[in-house]
């Protein structure tokens, strides 16, 4: 556990000992988990806490036996955290501390506009994953199997999005964003990604959705304003076409930027046109 003073966001146990949050903090029974809790009803990799942006923190659990509670209701999907919340794994209770919130969202206005001045943008790819008919598909199972298949699942693709240099900017409740900045190797790691996630979708074990787009974000510095650290129109056109995908029935979908980058990483058919709520004119869009 770590005893140095907060600076964020820290979960406190019952005798006062604090674990600070930084990027991603996986509780559980196996010695790599940031937080090692030795119990019995501890799966080995069970919940975690996952940033997002500055100010942000989601519960996740991760497919665990016993599940995870928030303030005394089990965690079906990503839940957001506040400020002296009570997170229950097995037999261990903590109370997540985010003193700092309140003043972060009343920051002046010099500190507001010093913020956006930190924004950058960049070329990123962004995939969508998330569970088809995610409120149909959880009524279907019994009420203790329903968090631990999605959670397990959600556990499974960030395992995969991570190990292929990824990092996931937004968890959707049944789904996730994810995004790559373009640098090099980073086509070669998407096209992977895509085809572990495509061997993951043939198990039917949630049936879920891809979809992959490339364009130019607006990145960071945008968490005073209560906004995701991932903005601009490109980032809505990836959820659109996630909208898009599930009317056509179809389990990935990519769109003509992404399938420029890609070239020959990725085999891409049965292409169509388009509109999108919100943009102009009709776009081309590859099954894959």
């Amino acid at each position: 556990m770590d005893h140095q003073p907060p600076s964020a966001a820290w979960l406190e146990s019952k005798s006062g000992e604090q674990t600070v949050v930084r990027g991603t903090c996986v509780l559980g029974r196996a010695v790599g988990c940031t937080l090692v809790l030795p119990g019995e009803r501890v799966s080995r990799r069970h919940a975690m806490v996952h940033a997002q942006g500055d100010d942000e923190f989601w519960l996740v659990d991760l497919g665990s036996a016993n599940g995870t509670y928030l303030n005394g209701r089990r965690v079906s999907q990503p839940c957001r955290l506040t400020d002296r919340d009570q997170v229950l794994v097995g037999d261990y209770s903590f109370t997540f501390r985010q003193p700092q919130a309140q003043r972060l969202a009343a920051e002046s206005p010099a500190g507001t506009e010093k913020t956006i001045q930190e924004i950058k943008t960049l070329n990123c790819w962004l995939l969508v994953a998330d569970i088809e008919s995610s409120t149909q598909f959880t009524r279907r199972l019994p009420a203790d199997e329903a968090p631990r298949v999605t959670g397990r699942w959600l556990a499974d693709c960030k395992q995969i999005i991570d190990g292929h240099n990824g990092t996931i900017n937004k968890f959707l409740g049944d789904g996730f964003l994810a995004y790559w900045p373009d640098r090099e190797g980073a086509a070669s790691s998407v096209a992977k990604t895509l085809t572990v996630l495509h061997q993951q979708q043939e198990k039917e074990h949630p049936r879920f959705r891809v979809v992959l787009h490339y364009g130019k974000v607006f990145m960071g510095g945008a968490a005073s304003l209560g906004e995701e650290s991932l903005l601009g129109s490109e980032v809505n056109f990836v959820f659109r076409m996630e909208k898009l995908a599930g009317s056509l029935g179809a389990l990935r979908l990519m769109s003509d930027p992404a399938k420029a980058q890609l070239k020959s990483l990725c085999n891409a058919g049965e292409e169509s046109r388009h509109p999108l709520p919100g943009f102009d004119g009709e776009f081309l869009f590859f099954r894959f």
